[in-house]
């Protein structure tokens, strides 16, 4: 492709005139050439602002080099490939520079190039992300190259393209994209002769300087875009139409939207007049139409009642409906589209029948809505959908997902745009925008992903906004089939293909959707907890997939339990209610039952949940472990009235937790379900339930570590009362502001994790005389696996009887339980920290194998209980 011709309102040197920026070949091939060193580089950047772009790239390029990026590490991939050069083959280690974040898909299409390792350039946590450095470079500001030996090398220049697709056959170009403008210093065009490379590697160090174009533009290889400043332009619109067009014509996962729907009971017609809108019943009526999903705000607002119903119908202008409705009504009318739903105004909010009835079909609302206008970064009715946005700086997705914070300004002082004429088209101006973000390399031969997760962390662009803290807009999100949000950074589109950003990135799989959902709902009993290929645990107590669980926590049903437990509702006894249309969906898909949360076919697995008010992290510097609190995630509250029973997340308001069990080594098993709805919605509000459970059940008393407690949660211990002995176990309570009281007991779901129970009715408490302790109440006693064992062995005939709890029980926390290791019952009161570890001698010991190690593989457990424990029945209420 050329060019005729270059225009510039701020004017560049001859050197920049003579670029064609959208032509730079990839960073593994022949760069083009800039200036002639970098001496005359700098001289140029006095009074050409893209050469003093170039210039910060160039020596950002170099600075990468030393494994560092923002003032903290970064990963680095390597690909060990069979180069050819022309004229031979040689062995070439391809190094690629990643962000802070550890990637959370494969980067690149390397087909036949075999498996990428991963490797950090610094301190990482837990979860991949590198740590900052102090006394390291901030920002790009203090960047410098001192090394006088770079004085007179070349400036090259590179493009860096990634595939959008998976290339069909190599050499295949029709699915790159432009993402950014990479410089380097180096003696030749080749890079392997870029600065500070050694032999025989490649150094993919990515583009310091993003590319955007216009949305009509001929370059439609750059598939970045300026974001608007107002999300009601004209442009923003027209946008929003070509997604909506798009999904239609090209997403063969997305249903086309209906024609001619049944309408929901109550309507708002935007068409009525210019300056109003009535309220219709609509009867058997059909037709196509829009809804909202907002926050409704504490502020007094308008909504439908028994006695402001005659208004509605009768009309109402739109200047005195709050300024989101009017933002609505106006995307509306402009889509051509008559019919809008607003909650608040289709509800009849005092009539509890109305809004019991409503509330059930909410699924088919969103379901067949046409579009959902998600006022995503408005708090309240009268804020409106479009956010005001006064500057032309953001985070970019890409930077959140790469882990840096570094704002976009892709019209400021340092930015560039440039008009061109193309040659297709003569005449017609063609422009593009070049601005400082750094993004990851790309190979030519194995390009790099542009999908979001490939290669940064996966996350969710609207997680963060006001309208994503409230419980009811969950499910509006996820049962719309098509939906635009308007967040505090940009507009995005979301269908259940995928979603799209406004300045043209896609996350293709945030795992969340209704289509992600149903697909875990029907994965088979294999797949359950924990992974059969998690990998290794020499870590006692921690499973080997403890940081990458299973299926249903990867956009399935207990990652949106999650989300959902995260979230404020304004009327505590709406908190089944308000997911009821998703679990209606759901029911209505698979058939599933549906108990106060928990589905039928995944019942375990749902029922192992705790609440999670505070991050907890593991420091393990010094090979020890130091457990530590992080960001207070919610407060958990038990409601003033009965919502759900104890066994369900439900009955508890704030953040709650699934924890993964070994599925392949249950040793409970459900002997009954049951649960009473509180009205005519059987997934809505309950008014009670119960579970008939069968495991092993052991006494729970508190434990006294001889040395440092290195875990989360209360001490406790259990004893076996055999060879097993004493097993020491971390205690979660429900609510951890109340106490902990003694008898409470653990009933195991798998060989280590339990739920914590106690009797549903309590007694006085006795002291060790039998004397009535008064006020304290505590548990009445719970029969035992050890009270079964002792039972048998009195009576022998009563062996493989059924044993059954009188008395019902209630959850109060869970637990989690190792087997009781040797050097633990030595008597050594020593602390762990005043004790050196032990050195494995192999003239003493022999060769040090796998087997000689305590560890757990796959969906082992470390915890002390078996099949073979006896097994009591007991009634959870």
């Amino acid at each position: 492709m050329a060019s005729t011709g270059l225009e510039d309102p701020q004017k560049a040197c001859a050197v920049c005139e003579k670029v064609l920026w959208f032509e730079l070949q990839p960073e593994d091939v022949l760069a083009r050439p800039h200036h002639a060193t970098r001496r005359a580089l700098e001289a140029s950047a006095k009074t050409c602002r893209l050469c003093e772009m170039v210039l910060r790239a160039a020596v950002a390029n170099y600075q990468d080099s030393k494994g560092r990026r923002n003032g903290k590490g970064y990963w680095r991939q390597f690909n060990a490939i069979k180069y050819h050069d022309g004229s031979g083959v040689r062995d070439v280690t391809y190094i690629k520079g990643l962000g802070s974040c550890m990637p959370a898909s494969s980067t690149d299409y390397n087909k036949g190039l075999g498996r990428a390792v991963l490797g950090p350039t610094g301190n990482i946590t837990a979860d991949g992300v590198h740590l900052d450095d102090e006394d390291e470079i901030p920002n790009l500001e203090a960047l410098t190259v001192t090394e006088d030996e770079t004085a007179d090398l070349p400036v090259w220049l590179y493009g860096n393209w990634w595939a959008e697709d998976e290339p069909k056959v190599p050499g295949d170009t029709a699915h790159l994209r432009l993402m950014g403008v990479g410089a380097r210093f180096g003696k030749t065009q080749s890079h392997f002769d870029a600065f500070n490379c050694k032999p025989n590697e490649v150094q993919l160090r990515g583009s310091y300087l993003g590319i955007c174009a216009d949305d009509d533009s001929l370059f439609t290889e750059i598939p970045g875009r300026l974001r608007e400043i107002n999300s009601d332009s004209d442009i923003a619109f027209d946008r929003l139409e070509r997604w909506l067009k798009d999904c239609a014509l090209n997403h063969m996962h997305c249903k086309p939207a209906q024609l001619n729907p049944l309408l929901p009971t109550r309507v708002i017609d935007v068409t009525s007049s210019d300056r109003g809108v009535v309220l219709l019943e609509t009867g058997d009526q059909r037709g196509r139409y829009v809804t909202l999903s907002h926050c409704w705000g504490t502020s007094s607002r308008l909504m439908a009642t028994k006695e402001s119903m005659v208004d509605l119908k009768q009309g109402i202008a739109v200047s005195y409906l709050p300024k989101t409705f009017q933002d609505a009504i106006k995307l509306t009318r402009r889509l051509g589209i008559k019919y809008l739903w607003i909650d608040c105004l289709c509800i009849i909010q005092d009539d509890p029948d109305d809004w019991e009835r409503e509330a059930s079909a909410m699924s088919q609302v969103y379901r067949n809505s046409y579009l959902t206008i998600s006022a995503a970064a408005s708090k309240d009715s009268y804020t409106g959908c479009f956010p005001k946005r006064e500057k032309d700086s953001y985070i970019s997705p890409a930077s959140i997902s790469l882990g840096y914070s570094n704002a976009r300004e892709a019209t400021g002082p340092r930015s560039q745009s440039l008009v061109y004429e193309h040659t297709s088209q003569l005449g017609r101006k063609n422009s593009i925008y070049l601005f400082e973000e750094w993004l990851p390399g790309s190979s030519f031969h194995f390009p790099q992903k542009t999908a979001m997760g490939s290669f940064g962390k996966r996350f969710d662009p609207v997680a963060d906004e006001p309208l994503s803290t409230r419980a009811w807009t969950l499910q509006e999100r996820l049962l719309s089939r098509r939906i635009v949000h308007y967040a505090r950074d940009q507009m995005y589109f979301e269908c259940e293909s995928c979603l799209k950003s406004e300045d043209g990135f896609i996350f293709s799989d945030i795992y969340f959707g209704m289509k992600r959902l149903l697909e875990t709902q029907r994965i088979p009993y294999s797949q359950h907890g924990l992974a059969h290929s998690a990998g290794i645990s020499f870590i006692a107590g921690q499973d080997a997939g403890d940081k990458h669980p299973g299926i249903r926590w990867q956009g399935g049903w207990l990652s949106l339990v999650e989300n959902y437990t995260m979230r404020n509702l304004t009327n505590s006894q709406d908190k089944l209610t308000a997911l009821a249309g998703v679990a209606r969906a759901l029911a209505e898909e698979t058939s599933d039952g549906y108990f106060a949360g928990l589905w039928g076919r995944h019942f375990m697995e749902d029922l192992f949940w705790r609440t999670y008010p505070q991050e907890e992290i593991e420091d393990r510097r010094d090979a020890r472990s130091t457990p530590v609190k992080g960001k207070v995630l919610g407060i958990v509250r038990r409601p003033a009235e009965y919502r759900a029973p104890s066994w369900s997340w439900a009955s508890l308001d704030g953040p709650i937790k699934h924890i993964p069990l070994s599925y392949s080594n249950l040793v409970s098993a459900i002997v009954e379900c049951s649960t009473t709805p509180a009205g005519k919605d059987p997934y809505g509000r309950v008014s009670s339930g119960k579970l008939g459970i069968q495991g092993p059940i052991y006494e729970v008393r508190p434990h006294i570590p001889k040395k440092r407690w290195d875990r989360h949660g209360i001490p406790v211990e259990i004893d076996l009362e055999d060879e097993r002995g004493i097993s020491t176990g971390a205690l979660h309570l429900d609510i951890q502001d109340e106490d902990l009281s003694y008898p409470c007991y653990a009933l195991f779901l798998d060989p280590s994790k339990a739920l914590i129970l106690r009797t549903k009715e309590l007694e006085p408490k006795h002291d060790q005389n039998g004397t009535d302790g008064g006020e304290i109440l505590v548990s009445k006693p719970i029969l035992t696996a050890s009270d079964v064992n002792r039972n048998v062995a009195r009576n022998p005939t009563t062996k493989g009887f059924t044993f059954k709890a009188i008395f019902d029980v209630v959850r109060i926390g869970v637990g989690v339980f190792v087997k009781s290791a040797r050097e633990e019952d030595a008597d050594d009161d020593a602390a762990e920290g005043d004790r050196a570890p032990k050195r494995w001698d192999e003239e003493r010991d022999g060769k040090l194998t796998l087997d000689k190690i305590l560890h757990v593989s796959g969906d082992e457990s470390w915890g002390p209980i078996t099949k073979d424990d006896p097994k009591v029945w007991v009634t959870m209420v």
